[in-house]
């Protein structure tokens, strides 16, 4: 019989799903359970029943019982014929082994309902859309979780125009905001945030929970990484606080995950450690294996930079049995790279090279992931900076530089300032160890005006000490030139140890990171050569056609007024500082030393 013919939704059942929506959970169990206990239901009533207990699985984030139970409620759909009821079983199914990352496993319970939804083709056009639309959404999502951002970007936008057609408002936010995080992934921050605002607002207009705190969410990640932290973490609170009414352990789990790493970045490692010791506490009560697995590498992270290593060494030996026992590549490539933290540690040589193993061989892994491989080729680098230190080999720098490039282009690529602030911050302490002052001073203010301008306050704040502390030290630093000094002296008048380099970047011979490349995209683009956010309002345009925002302007003024990338003055009434010209005489210095 076709569906269409069938009587109507019962009332109790469009009842339970506005309390659903509303995340009145334990009042549509209830009359869910009561709806159960009629007589006289029609199988499709109790299939139906039992799809709205899917979503309630789906909203509280028991994923492991959501993949159970859509599997019964996909073999009770079977006594209905051909059914559009098997296609929302299978897809329930589908979401829950996404969000457990057993992303074969969706793949073909997605097809399996592709295929079914092609013998349908007498349903209601709207019912047939409907279906269609999900399918290729969460293709979509199978996509993203494959790294393919181009055919999830594909999928994702096909659902989107096919829930256009039938005005599915609450769908659209949902393909919206997943196709604001594919171009989070391809580095388009601000084209991502346009379609997650959208998709947030229409997601309001539904006065439909679950979307809203998932849509609060991403916006969150999207400010987060425009640098804009506690406007991030207002956002995160925001989700949080309905999580916790849907008691979605899963979510709330992972939001304090992200907040906690929110706060490292403030520098509050006592409220990171809080809310990750929650984040762990949640997880193992639910049972979400992969999840523990990530929260114990947030936590050897924390404490290791806290100096507690038997903590990190407690949570590094739960991470190997849980390793272990999941059998998983990417939990195992987590594990290796905790393993080689705690390693690296270490004061005995032997065990940093170990360490040192662990971390080339996890770069030549092709599976790592985006985080991983910068943890590595940090890590790599704090490696060398203690051999250089150790052995005044300034050759240990060469070794340095393609770590660092590699770095630096995956900062550029996915417009990470909170990287790019640091790598500038990094130069300018390597430069110093090889007396270059100028450029020390360059890379000083490249950092500041990227951490100023994406609202990393603290960062700023050190980024401006740094300076004042070199301009303090000036003769020091010229004193030391002179005698040739050690490279544990310049270690320290530097204040470069381990605490401080968070991130290890790049020791290059290039003056000021000005590229053709770079120069071509500013005048494209309208990005600022120095603190590469789009220029929006007053900016200064050199006469070789290089755009500056306000701010870095005055700020090159005030450091050489030139600029750099054709050296021609900025400010003609002011004095010029040529950095080349200083170059000149380090290097004319130099070869009368050698005579």
């Amino acid at each position: 019989m076709n569906e269409q013919n069938l009587k109507a939704k019962p009332e109790e059942l469009t009842q339970a799903e506005q309390l659903i929506d509303d995340a009145k959970v334990r009042e549509a169990h209830e009359l869910l359970n009561n709806f159960e206990r009629k007589k006289g239901l029609t199988l499709h009533d109790i299939v139906s029943c039992h799809l709205l207990e899917c979503k309630i699985l789906h909203q509280q984030g028991l994923l492991e019982d959501l993949v159970k139970f859509a599997e019964q409620t996909y073999e009770e759909s079977l006594g209905l014929g051909k059914s559009l009821l098997s296609i929302d079983a299978l897809m329930w199914m589908a979401r829950a082994l996404l969000w457990l990352y057993r992303i074969e496993e969706a793949s073909d319970t997605l097809t399996q309902g592709e295929e079914l939804l092609k013998t349908l083709t007498q349903e209601l056009p709207t019912d047939y859309k409907q279906r269609e639309a999900t399918i290729v959404f969460l293709k979509g999502l199978v996509y993203q979780n494959k790294s393919d951002a181009d055919r999830a970007l594909e999928h994702l936008e096909h659902s989107l125009a096919l829930r256009e057609e039938i005005g599915a408002k609450l769908e659209i936010a949902k393909c919206l905001i997943f196709i604001a995080l594919v171009y989070l992934n391809k580095g388009e921050l601000d084209r991502a945030l346009k379609y997650a605002e959208r998709g947030l607002a229409l997601a309001k207009e539904s006065n439909n929970k679950f979307p809203i705190a998932f849509s609060l969410n991403i916006v969150a990640v999207l400010y987060s990484n425009k640098g804009e932290i506690d406007r991030s973490i207002i956002l995160y609170e925001q989700s949080l606080a309905i999580f916790k009414e849907l008691n979605n352990k899963t979510l709330i789990a992972n939001v304090l995950n992200d907040v906690g790493g929110l706060y490292i970045k403030k520098g509050e490692l006592d409220r990171a450690l809080e809310c990750l010791e929650q984040s762990l506490a949640l997880h193992q009560e639910v049972g979400n294996l992969i999840y523990i697995a990530i929260v114990h590498d947030f936590l050897i992270q924390i404490l290791i930079d806290k100096g507690d290593l038997e903590r990190a060494q407690q949570h590094l030996h739960d991470l190997e049995q849980l390793n272990n026992k999941l059998k998983d590549k990417k939990t195992n490539l987590i594990y290796l790279f905790d393993k080689a933290l705690i390693l690296k540690t270490s004061s005995r040589a032997r065990n940093r090279v170990k360490a040192e193993e662990i971390f080339e061989q996890l770069l030549e892994d092709k599976d790592l992931s985006l985080g991983l491989t910068i943890g590595a080729l940090i890590n790599l680098c704090k490696l060398l900076l203690i051999e250089l230190r150790i052995t005044n080999d300034l050759e240990v720098l060469d070794e340095i530089d393609p770590l660092i490039a590699r770095l630096l282009d995956i900062a550029e690529k996915s417009n990470s300032y909170w990287v790019l602030a640091e790598t500038y911050l990094l130069q300018a302490k390597l430069s110093l160890l090889t007396f270059n002052i100028k450029k020390a001073q360059r890379f000083l203010t490249q950092a500041q005006q990227i951490a100023e301008r994406f609202g990393f306050n603290q960062l700023a704040m050190k980024i401006v000490n740094e300076n004042k502390d070199l301009l303090k030290k000036l003769d020091l630093w010229e004193k030391l030139k002179e005698s040739g000094a050690p490279m544990a002296d310049r270690f320290e008048l530097a204040r470069l140890d381990e605490k401080m380099i968070s991130i290890v970047y790049k020791h290059t011979d290039l003056t000021t990171q000005v590229t053709v490349e770079k120069v071509v995209i500013s005048k494209e683009k309208k990005i600022c050569l120095v603190c590469r956010g789009e220029v929006l309002r007053f900016s200064y345009i050199c006469e070789c056609g290089t755009i500056y925002c306000g701010n870095c302007a005055q700020a090159l003024t005030n450091l050489e007024n030139v600029c750099w990338a054709c050296d021609v003055p900025i400010d003609y009434l002011k004095p010029v500082k040529p950095f080349k010209e200083e170059e000149e005489i380090v290097k004319v210095e130099e070869k009368a030393k050698k005579k």
